[in-house]
């Protein structure tokens, strides 16, 4: 049991010793282009933390991680690679402006629960199709996903520019052209914001902040998705199949069956990844509607080691770097390249770090095995 605990304190601390690396690296490039990497970290650190708007930033853009992070986690539990969490967000996403602004008259309660399931089924659907050919024809998954990819980023674009592009709006101020969206989502399926729910414990969040409940309903889908990878059934499969296909189906589980239900799964979770950006932020999709959080996802489940809540985690130290590069691109002048660097070292030193720490434990139980 002792050794236990320590093979779990040293997993524990492989992260923080690659996120030491990470920002030693950083203070590295930092001193090459002429900067103070004490004082940029300050500065980092001050304006992530020391203001309350900062926090609430930063949890904002923390949400569609969690959700991108949880889809991609899911996929890679039953040993596939769903690279595809980019283009199910999309297709979600339209879904759910589609319906938001197409349906008028509805009740909030009735509304809301119907956008975000318009959101997982758009992510769903887009995730058949590799599926299918994965388990059905043995078409490498990563391949599809990546040319659907392509495949709904196109597609997106056409049909909010040519099919359901609002002609009704205005010109832009200063601009002189309309801005090329969807019509505005209907009142009664935006997102309410946490503002009047924090105020009643004294915290008083600034109206410029767009935190809303989708935070709290993405912390409750990692509790959930938790709970079914290690307390249900299903999840016992999922886990079985990801560790070798063959000696799970040697034992009664249908890996075919077991991974097209994980996968589809994977992209229902996907498709809610831009609801907190529609339903708060913009109240409709436009062609500039933020792209990448699928991309991010991976970078965010390897990080988190596809534990619920290492994604939590990983997700808001994405958030406080992001928050912390205007910080420093603010105060410090230091070029948005850097930060970027900083993230690309730090992810790159936990996914090794986690591999050669996870090889030294089985490495060590093996030989406790043998030893036995």
């Amino acid at each position: 049991m002792r050794k236990r605990y320590r093979y779990l304190a040293l997993e524990m601390a492989s992260p923080l010793v690659a996120i030491a690396f990470a920002v030693l690296v950083g203070a590295v490039v930092m001193g090459a282009i002429g900067k103070n990497p004490v004082e940029v970290y300050r500065i980092m650190f001050t304006f992530a933390f020391r203001r309350l708007d900062s926090v609430g930033i930063i949890l904002f853009g923390a949400t569609p991680l969690v959700f991108s992070g949880l889809a991609v986690a899911i996929s890679f539990r039953v040993g596939l690679f769903n690279i595809g969490v980019e283009g199910q967000y999309l297709i979600g996403t339209f879904l759910a402006a589609l319906t938001g602004f197409a349906l008028r008259g509805l009740p909030s309660f009735i509304h809301l629960p119907l956008v975000i399931a318009m959101a997982a089924l758009g992510g769903l659907l887009w995730s058949l199709l590799p599926i299918y050919l994965k388990v059905r024809r043995g078409v490498h998954e990563v391949i599809t996903t990546i040319m659907l990819n392509y495949i709904a980023f196109s597609l997106i674009h056409y049909l909010i520019a040519d099919v359901f592009m609002d002609k009704q709006q205005g010109l832009m101020p200063g601009v002189g052209n309309p801005l090329i969206r969807l019509p505005k989502i209907a009142p009664s399926a935006l997102m309410p914001r946490m503002h009047g729910f924090l105020a009643l414990f004294g915290v008083d969040l600034p109206r410029h902040v767009y935190l809303n409940w989708f935070f709290p309903l993405g912390l409750l889908l990692a509790v959930a998705v938790h709970y079914l990878i290690w307390r249900t059934a299903f999840g016992y499969e999922l886990r079985a199949v990801g560790h070798n296909p063959a000696a799970a189906e040697a034992a009664g589980i249908q890996p075919a069956s077991v991974q097209t239900k994980a996968f589809l799964l994977s992209g229902l979770i996907a498709g809610m990844t831009g609801l907190s950006d529609l339903l708060s932020y913009f109240g409709y999709m436009d062609l500039d509607f933020p792209k990448g959080y699928g991309f991010t996802g991976i970078a965010v489940a390897l990080m988190g080691k596809n534990s619920p809540l290492g994604i939590v985690l990983a997700a808001l130290l994405f958030g406080f770097l992001s928050r912390g590069a205007e910080g420093v691109q603010t105060f410090a002048a230091v070029p948005m390249d850097t930060v970027v660097i900083l993230q690309g070292v730090m992810i790159l030193s936990i996914v090794v770090a986690s591999a050669v720490m996870g090889r030294y434990i089985r490495r060590q139980e093996r030989k406790e095995a043998l030893g036995a």
